[in-house]
């Protein structure tokens, strides 16, 4: 939705994962938290089925979050989840699909895109039909509009700091490792930018 409480609250989900459900001594997640029934074993869910488990999708979650708030501690606590199924992964890397894109996402360098609008999100919507038809799977995305909520983002997302709408128009930016392209006004110019970000 682009809306900051989400992502408020994404953040606030993850400091309650770490707080109870964190193994910080070996690494990965628990299934059962720390204020949970006192068990035989607490186990660490390490196979994805048609639901991927638990790690799997911590580990995307803090890359995510990595790359969106460019605080380290997200990707050192993805690298030791990642290191805790290290044998598993190389072993029998058919088991964990899911940890497997988290693995590519991890050692890739996303895709930055930010699309900043003079009005509402709807302005963004040729931007984000353009970003439907490329298969672009490393990538952070966010919209939002010019004015006092790029400021107000920008506390939580560092890659939003000085996006505008150029000429009252939306605007999108591809960047990676904070390094933009030029800004463009133009879906289809956006479209070559991503199609050329996903070689």
């Amino acid at each position: 939705t682009g809306k900051l409480e989400w992502f408020k609250h994404a953040l606030a989900l993850a400091r309650k994962v770490e707080a109870h459900f964190e193994d910080p001594e070996h690494g990965a997640y628990f299934l059962t938290g720390d204020d949970h029934e006192e068990l035989l074993v607490r186990q660490k869910p390490g196979r994805d089925g048609v639901l991927p488990s638990g790690n799997s999708v911590a580990i995307s979650n803090l890359m995510r979050l990595y790359e969106f708030t460019t605080d380290e501690a997200y990707r050192q606590r993805a690298a030791a989840t990642l290191k805790f199924f290290g044998d598993k992964l190389r072993d029998y890397p058919t088991t964990l699909p899911q940890m497997l894109l988290a693995v590519d996402f991890f050692h890739a360098t996303p895709v930055e895109i930010v699309i900043v609008t003079p009005g509402s999100r709807a302005d963004a919507n040729e931007f984000l039909k353009q970003l439907r038809h490329v298969y672009l799977p490393n990538r952070i995305l966010t919209v939002l509009s010019t004015g006092d909520q790029v400021a107000r983002h920008a506390e939580y997302l560092p890659i939003v700091a000085n996006k505008k709408a150029l000429q009252g128009r939306t605007t999108a930016y591809v960047c990676r490792r904070w390094i933009c392209k030029l800004p463009t006004t133009d879906p289809a110019e956006f479209a070559r930018q991503i199609s050329n970000a996903g070689r």
